[in-house]
């Protein structure tokens, strides 16, 4: 009962900052109760279709798993990029907004595997999918996440291989460039909120 309670502490805590439906807590519950991860250190990034928080495993490992919001309203302007998605032409249907939403996870799911089977460009890992809940692999250090391109100010004296805004915008294009090319893929919310800054490399997210 103790541990019971203990993993349900841990479940709840992700809930603190931004309600989650009933179905997305029991999915967090569950994952927690597999050892798929044994922390949850509260949210590190809020969105109007998603929230993505920061856990660690039992190994200390750090990881984020993404949160899909299964109210219908975010998600119902972009209905028309599930339904010509040839990928989700046997899976899709408009019956529930769980179901949507459900839809729209597994099409960022395979965005993800498809941009890192490329091994061309950096973006988180997709390491497992239940429901509206993603496992990635986390991008940061020390369970600090790393900045949004809007929030990062460079200086020669940060770092001597710092590259500056010309260099990262070219990395930024021959990413687009790669993604299209190599992954059949067109980021279609580009910008410099959907773009991570680690290590003088520039990561893509919100591939959905």
């Amino acid at each position: 009962m103790k541990n019971e309670k203990q993993m349900k502490d841990k479940s709840d805590r992700a809930t603190t900052d931004h309600a989650l439906d009933r179905r997305s807590c029991s999915i967090l519950f569950k994952m927690i109760n597999q050892d798929i991860f044994s922390e949850v250190n509260g949210c590190i990034s809020t969105g109007k279709e998603a929230n993505i928080y920061h856990v660690k495993n039992k190994e200390n490992v750090d990881f984020a798993i993404k949160v899909y919001m299964t109210s219908i309203m975010p998600f119902k302007s972009r209905d028309k990029y599930v339904k010509g998605d040839f990928r989700m032409r046997h899976g899709y249907s408009k019956s529930t907004s769980w179901k949507l939403v459900c839809k729209w996870s597994e099409k960022e799911y395979r965005n993800l595997l498809r941009i890192n089977q490329s091994g061309l460009i950096n973006a988180p890992k997709p390491l497992r999918l239940k429901g509206v809940v993603l496992l990635m692999t986390f991008v940061g250090k020390d369970g600090i996440p790393a900045p949004k391109l809007k929030d990062v100010c460079l200086q020669e004296s940060d770092y001597k291989d710092t590259p500056d805004w010309s260099a990262l915008y070219f990395h930024v294009i021959q990413d687009i460039r790669t993604l299209f090319q190599k992954c059949r893929l067109v980021h279609a919310d580009l910008s410099e909120y959907n773009l991570l800054y680690l290590d003088g490399k520039v990561w893509m997210i919100d591939v959905s």
